[in-house]
């Protein structure tokens, strides 16, 4: 047996094992109506239970108008500001990269929470303006179907911007030039070559908001439910939660429309695009340069302003008041919600837990990622779909009945009980449920670059490693780093894996700023969420410090090598 079929059979009993295991488990708790590790009987109950109440089909409802209201409006504003940040000349275009990290790193529970608040009667920060220019200060209350979207669409379209922006930036200036040259104006060149050469990741972000907005939890929680708007997440939350004893069957029965949606979805993608050329990085060099839009500048400035006050300013600012605050909306400002943080023994190892995981975790998604999006690249359709499936199976399912799955997993799996428990646990479900956002990445990045560029390296004599090493990887590298970081943070603000994985020995930032607000101590959580700013702030900085000293010491290097030799 050959190192090629090796390597291929470990990499599909990793990829069994981490992502099709779990979710099987998610399938088979649906027939059983007792606790995981505990014994019984198979039953139809859990069916019965989840589809005879009438709400569930009100709330499949609600959650497919906000899947695909959250689809069109995140990826809408990700393929707007992609543009913006690579084809015009708008002079704020550089701060988006910088806002839509923050956005992305400001975990979904207190983003949803800054934004209630922002929707105060009276205390606030919006309806405080109004008031104060005259009109009504409860004029804006944010809540409710419309609410929950607007504030979903604003958050994740930041995930969306990161996945497109490489493509983008990648793509060939002459494909452009060759329909000005034709007659064809900016917006129908955008429309009919930009769009169109972008499927792949454009289709592939619309793919995954949507799946978010199936399964998005804290937002519809906290500005939703509380007006009436509830959706199948909640409801699953609820029959876990609410229920004495916890109804998993139900829970994991109504998962399985998750299960159902992400693979109509993938067969979707495959039928559409998998016929169709993509390739927009080849062996020739092409430099994309920026158009020249003129007045139409202010425009987009514009819109980036508003984005940012609406998706960043506004909240933090909200937020940072409230850490101050005894109480919110009590206008009594101290660091006392600091001082009760830093002296609290739980506080510290959770954000070294964090820290550990979102590296580690982030490092191990990009790369069986990567390992998985070469294998498919190389190998025959059915292996590359099969591969590509296995990757969305984890967001099949929401993040509490994906904790459900790891946790009879490892229940049931002989040699995985010694680990359950411990922080590996941990990790290994936080892996599995940040691999879907590292691989969409990934895979966007991989579809760009021509396979005649390893085919050259191989007639010039490398071996296969060393071409994909050398070549391809090189080439993606800045979108491998951009799935690091964003897995990474993804990773930090994940509640629903280690809120059922983990022990008080291993809890993470998330966990303890959820119980925080749980137990009404929401300052004290709103200054831990400062915290985690000024932990993602310090991170920023120290990679723009970086990648300055890295230009800097190429820039110095080539011109050591173009200087005149001395004797």
């Amino acid at each position: 047996m050959n190192r090629a079929v090796i390597g291929k059979t470990a990499l599909f009993a990793i990829v069994g094992l981490m992502y099709v295991l779990p979710l099987a488990m998610v399938i088979y708790a649906a027939f059983r109506t007792t606790a995981p590790g505990v014994p019984g009987a198979m039953t139809l109950d859990g069916f019965v239970a989840a589809f005879s109440d009438v709400g569930t089909f009100e709330t499949l409802g609600n959650s497919l108008w906000l899947a695909v209201m959250t689809g069109l409006g995140a990826t809408g504003l990700a393929v707007l500001f992609a543009w913006i940040v690579s084809r015009t000349n708008a002079a704020l275009r550089h701060s988006v990269t910088i806002l839509m990290v923050v956005v992305l790193a400001t975990p979904p529970l207190f983003f949803s929470l800054s934004w209630n608040l922002l929707g105060t009667p009276r205390f606030g920060l919006i309806n405080q303006f109004l008031g104060a220019i005259g009109l009504p200060d409860d004029l804006l209350q944010v809540g409710g179907g419309w609410g929950t979207w607007f504030v979903l669409s604003l958050k994740v379209c930041s995930l969306g911007y990161f996945i497109l922006i490489g493509p983008f930036l990648g793509m060939d200036r002459r494909l452009e030039e060759a329909s000005l040259i034709a007659g064809a104006g900016r917006a129908r060149t955008f429309l009919l070559v930009n769009v169109p050469v972008m499927a792949p990741a454009v289709l592939g972000v619309f793919i995954i908001t949507f799946i978010i907005g199936l399964i998005s939890f804290e937002i519809p929680l906290i500005i939703g439910r509380p007006a009436g708007f509830s959706v199948l997440s909640t409801q699953i939350y609820g029959f876990v939660t609410n229920e004495t004893p916890p109804n998993y069957a139900a829970a994991s029965a109504l998962a399985m429309v998750f299960i159902v949606a992400v693979v109509t979805l993938v067969a979707f993608k495959w039928r559409l695009l998998d016929r169709r050329q993509f390739t927009t990085m080849t062996g020739k060099g092409a430099k994309p340069e920026p158009w020249d839009i003129g007045r139409w500048t202010w425009l987009c400035n514009g819109v980036i302003v508003a984005f940012a006050l609406l998706a960043f300013v506004l909240p933090v600012a909200q937020i940072v008041l409230g850490s101050l605050q005894p109480l919110f909306g009590v206008n009594q400002f101290s660091l006392n919600n600091y001082q009760a943080l830093l002296s609290d023994p739980g506080v510290l190892p959770a954000i070294a837990n964090t820290a550990v995981l979102a590296v580690v975790g982030g490092l191990l998604a990009v790369t069986i990622s990567l390992m998985l999006g070469m294998t498919g690249r190389h190998g025959s359709l059915r292996l590359r779909r099969t591969l590509e499936l296995t990757t969305w199976l984890p967001w099949a399912a929401h993040g509490v009945i994906l904790g459900l799955g790891l946790v009879w997993a490892f229940l049931t799996v002989p040699f995985a009980r010694s680990l359950f428990g411990t922080v590996w646990i941990v990790l290994i479900g936080l892996i599995i449920a940040s691999t879907p956002v590292a691989s969409r990445t990934t895979d966007a990045a991989l579809a760009q670059v021509g396979t005649e560029l390893e085919e050259s390296a191989r007639v010039s004599g490398a071996t296969p490693f060393r071409a994909a090493v050398g070549i391809v990887v090189r080439l993606i590298l800045p979108a491998c780093v951009a799935a690091w970081l964003i897995t990474g943070i993804q990773i930090a603000g994940n509640l629903e894996v280690p809120i059922l994985l983990s022990l008080p020995t291993n809890e993470t930032v998330a966990v303890l700023v959820f119980q925080l607000n749980s137990q009404g101590q929401t300052t004290q959580a709103a200054a831990l969420f400062c915290l985690l700013l000024a932990a993602a702030a310090a991170v920023g900085a120290v990679v723009v410090a970086a990648k300055g000293l890295t230009r800097i010491t190429l820039g110095a290097q080539r011109s050591w090598r173009l200087s005149p030799s001395e004797d």
